[in-house]
């Protein structure tokens, strides 16, 4: 007889019973704070628009999202309305009714919308040229000047989203000085690892002035900066504040590469990340380096995508030979 055959289940009747508060906060850890902020910002949108039209929000009638999507049209990006869309699905689904963003009117309106968006506007990437040219016009006698040379030297080596270099600690540096020397530098989480298990990247030190290492030790030291965040407010009386959101990473990047001279409008938060991936191809480093620096999956389109940027002409079927 089997160890199955010889258990006796219990007869008791199935019933649903109470969460623990155990169990409530382990389901709202499964969701990270900058998704519940996403999906609520996005409900407060689609709320307003179904009172105005005197439809219910929840639970709604596939026309009504189909409806939605063509109002918004003319007033978001497709991705914007898509991702709307799914949080709407996330709250039909979290309540277990049926979801009418999984009807296919809805699909079939998602569909024509995606077939008539013009084709997304890719971030400028922040090539090593461009870097030096930003990087000559940031003074080193302030907080700010110090800390912004840290950060885009960080940020261009490590590869790294800016939501990502806005969460780093002190404590997720790791001094190496054998084999080789720089850090050691722990993403705690990151938008391809969920689940928190931690990815491992490298920021070496050069011994030139635009070392990444050095720059940030200066810094860090200037601010008097032993633990917690580590790219930080600074006022402009040079007090030194609280964490950079990814917002003022962003920012800061932008307003750095325009008081530079380099070309307006064209530089964002994600052109550091993908400068260090288009430069890095142009280099000749192997995709599967690049990705596990940045955190990409080495099949990821979009990494491709960067190297097909980077280099052209490579593995083309018109790039050599005298065939005209």
């Amino acid at each position: 007889m089997t160890n199955l055959e010889r258990f006796t289940p219990n007869t008791v009747a199935t019933i649903e019973e109470p969460l623990d508060d155990s169990t409530r906060a382990l389901l709202e850890g499964s969701i990270s704070p900058s998704t519940r902020r996403a999906y609520m910002d996005d409900l407060r949108s689609i709320e307003e628009w179904t009172r105005s039209r005197g439809v219910a929000l929840f639970p709604a009638h596939p026309s009504t999202v189909a409806n939605y999507v063509g109002a918004m049209r003319d007033r978001y990006a497709p991705a914007t309305i898509e991702r709307r869309v799914a949080t709407w699905s996330v709250l039909h689904e979290a309540n277990e009714v049926e979801n009418p963003c999984r009807s296919r009117l809805v699909r079939q309106t998602l569909k024509g919308l995606r077939r008539e968006a013009p084709r997304q506007r890719v971030a400028q990437p922040l090539l090593m040229d461009d870097l030096l040219v930003i990087l000559d016009e940031i003074p080193t006698d302030s907080l700010a000047g110090l800390r912004d040379r840290a950060l885009l030297l960080v940020g261009f080596t490590l590869g790294r989203r800016r939501s990502e270099l806005a969460a780093l600690d002190v404590e997720d540096l790791q001094r190496i000085d054998q084999p080789r020397r720089g850090y050691s530098v722990t993403i705690q989480r990151s938008k391809t690892d969920q689940e928190g298990e931690g990815q491992v990247c490298w920021l070496p030190r050069s011994g030139r002035t635009t070392c990444p290492a050095t720059n940030l030790e200066r810094w860090l030291e200037a601010a008097n900066i032993t633990s917690g965040a580590l790219f930080r407010a600074v006022t402009k009386f040079e007090t030194v504040g609280e964490r950079l959101s990814d917002r003022s990473v962003s920012t800061i990047i932008t307003r750095r590469a325009e008081e530079a001279g380099l070309p307006p409008g064209q530089w964002t938060g994600h052109s550091l990340r993908s400068g260090f991936a288009t430069e890095q191809a142009r280099r000749g480093k192997s995709t599967r380096s690049i990705a596990r620096q940045g955190g990409w999956s080495p099949t990821s389109p979009v990494i491709h995508r960067y190297v097909r940027v980077a280099n052209p002409w490579d593995d083309n079927a018109v790039g050599e030979g005298d065939w005209l």
